[in-house]
């Protein structure tokens, strides 16, 4: 999945704010890593396809 897509999933899903992602990502860097950790921290899912699944 692309980053850009990820993003979007995250913040249209209320999962995270664009606010949050952009402070996330300007320290750990704008990565697939980054958005993965986002996504288990405030899901507890280990990937997007993972959490697609359920979602």
């Amino acid at each position: 999945m692309p980053i850009t897509e990820a993003w979007d999933l995250l913040v249209e899903s209320g999962t995270v704010s664009n606010e949050t992602l952009e402070i996330i990502t300007s320290i750990n860097g704008y990565s697939e890593d980054t958005l993965n950790d986002v996504l288990y921290v405030t899901t507890g899912y280990r990937s997007f396809d993972q959490w697609l699944e359920d979602f």
